[in-house]
């Protein structure tokens, strides 16, 4: 027998249904509200004040208010103004208040945007990242995919931030609309929000160079995605390990040049505005293949790749380079308004004369082998940098991040040898290699001819248009205004945090320094943890829900990613439980769902491995003594942690998930949790827990 998913929405109304006692309520004849259709629902009031509050849009200056603290139902339930007797009676039933964990619910559920998930409209995409349900005793659960529930962080669990390659369309999507929020608020040049002004602190403080660039930009890449929460408060910033095989270090050139999620492309909808649009009319043949490309979704690593293939393959010539070229434009528009994350101002593994970045910079693309040598330097000033006494350029600022740099950014094609823009687009790679630079002062004298940033409305589409001899990753003055800084930046916070963890105690000099323009110093950034992320290589999180316990939890099959699969550990993890008040075991195995107690463990290849849970025992308060504590801790309660604060447990199943994935040649894996107790059998009315995730680790 199945039992359907249940939605948050489903569970915030059957909490109010319970509290009722299964009734109408008679407050302010506000009678069953919340059976309400949810648009109805969303516009229910107790004279002016909404039940629950409108989304509405956050200014620059407000304090960022929890939209759950400004509904009305919050604050009648929690017994806060004006439902505390000062204007409105209390919001009760049966002279009882709710119970904190149940509001949790209901805030978190207005948090989150009052989602109405039916699970029986949700089309499971197995190529993406999937989120199932688990079996409680032996009912499971329908599955559903990452749009059906999204999981809610507890405090002190660390968010996670993901290899991009393995995010799926659904999460980048995500991350670019957010990014376009931002792009909005650059018509309000003043708001300290707009990606313009977050882009300008790099310009104007950044750090590099010494001691103080990988604080420094821990710093400014935390910054930045607290902004982007503020639009979508699930959102993280992913990395770029650009040392992956797809990328081909040794020969990068033939790679992928950069993650998917950068490259431009079409959406049939901006495809076929852009064939609306277009001077002369395409022929119906020209229309074909403008919608074929956004049928095949085809990425193009710069503008000048698109539209070399629009030239030669699709055959449509009427585009010329000159930024007042109206076909350009509007061509350039639909790949923006198709890819957020895309940008034109960007030539990566572009140089001239068809060279690789080796042959034309004498820098070398960072591959596997340049990373491991970093990361076994055991001190600071080698591997990150020198203090203020002792100058010396740290080798993570070198090559990687240096060399990242020159690669996104690359040369304009397009600006010929004596650095004037062609008239037509021209790709005779061989007469454009014939040209040579006759001596290393023709060089010199170009160097610096790189970027300019006098005069420039950045992201301005006069700007957008523009064509300059390189891209704006290639000087650290206008790097940031390009969206693939921050992948590059985030993957250098991680490889130092990986470092780290190796070298605990190798620390920069001057941890008192303080890191303008904020006030962290550089002892407040040592430690990831206090800013609440993790890194992982891919997760796979399924919902369970603290409602009922549960004794076997079987996943349905989770698709493992080309991408993913270049783990270097695997884990299991059990979100948020509370305290059992019994002993027990959670045995672990993989691909093998009919496992039971009696399984043996020994010589066994599924068997993955066990987690042992200590029991609380017999509650010996009063009422109330064992109770979860609220989601949220009241505010100015400064008292640690609460003793019955839920926590998480963590299972290494590294050698198990290679083995499976070794013998599974559709990569599939399935996981089985069984709890023993401690007479050795199934426990099916102990554990409680939100969920369980496989977390792939790099």
């Amino acid at each position: 027998m199945e039992i359907p998913f249940m939605s948050d929405y489903t569970r915030v109304k059957k909490i109010l249904a319970a509290a009722a006692g299964g009734g109408p309520w008679k407050y302010a004849e506000l009678g069953s509200f919340w059976e309400l259709p949810l648009e109805q629902l969303m516009e229910v009031k107790i004279l002016d004040l909404h039940l629950i509050a409108p989304a509405g849009t956050s200014s620059c200056c407000d304090q960022q208010e929890r939209r759950s603290a400004r509904s009305g139902l919050i604050r009648a339930l929690r017994g806060t103004a004006p439902f505390d007797g000062s204007r409105f009676a209390q919001f009760r039933w049966d002279g009882k208040p709710m119970a904190e964990a149940d509001i949790g619910v209901v805030a978190a559920w207005i948090d989150e945007g009052c989602p109405c998930d039916d699970p029986r409209s949700i089309r499971l995409a197995m190529g993406e990242p999937e989120i199932f349900h688990a079996q409680v005793t032996d009912l499971e659960f329908a599955i559903g995919n990452t749009n059906a529930r999204r999981y809610v962080y507890h405090e002190g669990e660390p968010r996670q931030r993901a290899n991009i390659d393995c995010l799926s369309d659904t999460e980048l999507d995500r991350l670019g609309n957010a990014f376009r929020q931002l792009y909005e608020l650059d018509k309000h040049e003043q708001d300290r929000r707009n990606y313009n002004n977050q882009a300008l602190i790099h310009q104007n403080h950044c750090q590099h160079g010494w001691e103080r660039f990988l604080p420094w930009h821990r710093a400014y890449v935390y910054e930045f995605e607290q902004n982007l929460q503020d639009f979508d408060s699930g959102l993280m910033l992913p990395y770029w390990d650009w040392t992956m095989p797809c990328y081909r270090p040794h020969e990068p050139e033939h790679g992928r040049i950069i993650p998917s999620a950068f490259q431009g492309y079409l959406r049939e909808e901006q495809a076929n505005e852009l064939i609306n649009r277009l001077s002369p009319r395409l022929t119906s043949e020209q229309e074909r293949g403008f919608r074929e490309l956004a049928r095949l979704r085809k990425g193009f690593v710069s503008q000048d790749k698109f539209f070399r293939h629009v030239i030669e393959e699709i055959g449509y010539t009427h585009v010329k380079p000159a930024p007042a070229d109206q076909n350009r434009r509007a061509m350039i528009d639909a790949l923006l308004a198709s890819n957020a994350l895309w940008y034109p101002l960007r030539y990566p593994a572009e140089f001239p004369g068809g060279r690789t970045i080796e042959q034309h910079i004498h820098y070398h693309y960072p591959s596997a082998e340049d990373i491991a040598q970093i990361l076994r330097l055991n001190n600071f000033r080698d591997f990150g940098g020198g203090n203020v006494y002792n100058a010396s350029f740290g080798f993570l600022d070198q090559n990687p991040h240096n060399t990242m740099h020159i690669w996104t950014g690359g040369q304009n094609p397009q600006i010929d040898e004596d650095g004037k823009l062609r008239p037509d687009y021209d790709w005779d790679r061989d007469r454009a290699a014939a040209v040579e630079y006759a001596a290393g002062e023709r060089l010199a004298e170009t160097r610096n001819f790189a970027v300019s940033i006098k005069r420039r409305r950045f992201h301005s589409r006069d700007d957008l248009y523009s064509q300059p001899p390189a891209g704006d990753m290639f000087s650290n003055l206008t790097a940031s205004y390009d969206p693939v800084f921050w992948p590059i930046h985030v993957n250098v916070d991680r490889l130092w945090h990986e470092w780290q963890t190796r070298n605990p105690t190798a620390l920069p000099y001057d941890l008192d320094a303080v890191l303008s323009p904020w006030n962290y110093t550089i002892r407040d950034m040592l430690e990831i943890s206090r800013f609440g992320y993790e890194y992982v290589r891919s997760s796979f999180f399924m919902p369970v829900g603290t409602e009922a316990p549960i004794g076997r939890f079987t996943s349905a099959p989770i698709k493992i990613g080309t991408q993913a699969r270049h783990f270097k550990h695997a884990e299991i993890r059990l979100h948020w439980v509370p305290q059992l008040p019994r002993s027990c075991f959670v045995r672990a195995f993989l691909n093998l769902p009919g496992a039971d107690a009696s399984t043996p463990i020994r010589d066994n290849e599924h068997y993955a491995g066990y987690l042992a849970i200590f029991g609380h025992g017999e509650c010996y308060g009063g009422p109330g003594h064992c109770d979860l504590p609220p989601a949220r801790t009241r505010a100015f309660d400064q008292r640690t942690r609460n003793h019955n604060t839920p926590r998480n447990h963590r299972l290494d199943v590294t050698a198990a998930v290679r083995k499976m994935l070794e013998r599974a040649p559709d990569q599939e894996l399935r996981i089985t949790l069984l709890v023993i107790g401690a007479d050795y059998r199934e426990d099916k009315e102990l554990l409680r827990l939100e969920g369980v995730s496989l977390n792939l680790l790099d």
